[in-house]
């Protein structure tokens, strides 16, 4: 399954995005790497070798139990993508659902992560828990 840029006008644009973003991440530390994409017209056997068979994924994977979407759209609509974040998580089975919003001009870092304060919690409680 294919999915459509999230938010973003191009799907060049946002597989850039993803990829800032998810790199970014493995920098720091973190296992994430981006969403493979697929040009247009791809054929079913390209879309599975390039492990897209589990199509419903964040567009950042790696990160356990969390399921992260990545929008670089200009106008901020945080109820849309966190909406949007909450449904893969549940349809993927991840507990913790969010969004990444990245603005052009700013660097990769000062990007913002949007989760629920549910989410939040369950972020903090895993983190503490040896």
């Amino acid at each position: 399954m294919m999915s459509a840029a999230i938010g973003n006008v191009n799907r060049a644009m946002h597989r850039g995005v993803v990829q800032l973003v998810s790199t970014f991440l493995e920098d720091a530390g973190l296992p994430a790497t981006p969403k493979p994409f697929l040009a247009r017209g791809s054929k079913i056997s390209d879309a599975l070798a390039a492990g897209l068979e589990n199509g419903l994924d964040g567009d950042v994977r790696g990160l356990d139990g969390i399921y992260v979407n990545v929008t670089s759209r200009q106008d901020f609509r945080p109820w849309d993508d966190l909406d949007r974040a909450r449904v893969g998580a549940d349809i993927t089975g991840k507990p913790v659902a969010a969004f990444c919003q990245w603005r052009s001009g700013r660097s990769v870092g000062d990007s913002l992560v949007v989760l629920s304060l549910t989410d939040f919690a369950k972020l903090l409680r895993s983190s503490s828990t040896p």
